[in-house]
């Protein structure tokens, strides 16, 4: 069956966006004529509108726009096809607002959703990276199996941003250093990132902090302690000028974070740094990157607070051995 439009709805969060992406890299080698739009929203809107692999992005934003708008948006994409990929009872019903005949969905009972969808892929299982449990929606679509293609690419107008922000360092190596992410119990202490900073001052690198007006006290932290090398972007960047910092990068150091996965999907060599969370589901996607997770029993036990410090256990000169490992040095 031959679909000429298609609708992807994922909403959040901006890691989950960004496995979801090859998905629509698979269904454009399937259906090469097809207009595909995605449902998106605003946080990782911009992510997506850097996919060359979509035709149209349609931002899902609640108490800003009326239900009509949103529904007058859905409507106008004429979509045959719609891959509900959050699974919840609230973006099923969005998949059927659209209009589209054929609804596919998680074959799950979560909220109730499947309900509203008419085709279905089994749920996830647990054991394999949310990357591949996504590409099940290709496969329904009879889309081919080869590798993942996120398709990103980067604006020039955000290269020559990138460019200007960061100037070539001492010995031209750059590390961007992520220390932002959503749980607690996910984050590296800042104060080992300034430790790993002030090792790759001495080595001769250069640590770019990137992150979001809430990382700021961190960046500030961290660049500290290498004043004469470290650039902190903290609150300075936009998500794609930060894309676009990252893939000017050598090296990506990051807690599990939809910063980290960017990197990965970008194809910047990502060193990721795990406790309460699985790599094996959430980890950088792809080959040449490195994970390292907490040296305690508890590891990966999925909680979000915690009076535990266990990513304090991950030192810094473990974590700059890696980076060290992956940089060739």
């Amino acid at each position: 069956m031959a679909f000429s439009r298609i609708l992807i709805v994922k909403l959040s969060s901006l890691g989950d966006v960004i496995h979801s992406l090859p998905v629509a890299g698979a269904v454009r080698r399937r259906f090469s004529d097809a207009e595909i739009s995605w449902l998106v929203g605003p946080a990782s809107a911009s992510v997506v509108g850097m996919c060359r692999h979509v035709d149209r992005v349609v931002v899902w934003e609640p108490g800003r726009r009326s239900r009509l708008a949103l529904a007058s948006d859905l409507r106008g994409v004429h979509a045959r096809v719609a891959l509900d990929m959050q699974g919840l009872l609230r973006t099923a019903g969005l998949a059927w607002l659209s209009g589209a005949r054929w609804r596919i969905g998680f074959r799950s009972f979560q909220e109730g959703g499947f309900v509203l969808c008419n085709l279905r892929v089994v749920p996830p299982r647990t054991d394999i990276h949310a990357v591949d449990a996504y590409r099940e929606f290709g496969r329904r679509l009879g889309a081919d199996d080869g590798s993942p293609d996120f398709g990103l690419a980067v604006p020039r107008w955000a290269q020559r941003r990138a460019a200007a922000l960061v100037p070539a360092g001492r010995g031209g190596r750059r590390i961007a250093l992520l220390p932002g992410t959503r749980w607690p119990t996910k984050k590296w202490p800042a104060r080992h990132f300034a430790a790993l900073a002030r090792d790759l001052d001495e080595l001769g690198a250069q640590s770019v902090v990137l992150g979001d007006r809430d990382d700021r006290l961190d960046g500030s932290t961290i660049a500290s302690a290498a004043p004469h090398s470290a650039v902190d972007l903290t609150g300075r960047t936009s998500l794609v000028e930060s894309a676009a910092v990252i893939a000017h990068c050598d090296l990506a150091v990051g807690n599990d974070s939809g910063s980290m996965h960017l990197a990965a999907a970008l194809g910047t060599p990502v060193v990721a740094l795990f406790g309460p969370t699985d790599p094996v589901r959430t980890g950088p996607y792809g080959a040449g990157h490195a994970v390292l997770e907490a040296p305690v029993p508890c590891v990966r036990c999925r909680r979000r607070r915690c009076r535990f410090p266990c990513m304090e256990k991950l030192r810094p000169e473990i974590v700059l051995q890696a980076v060290r490992t992956r940089l060739g040095w």
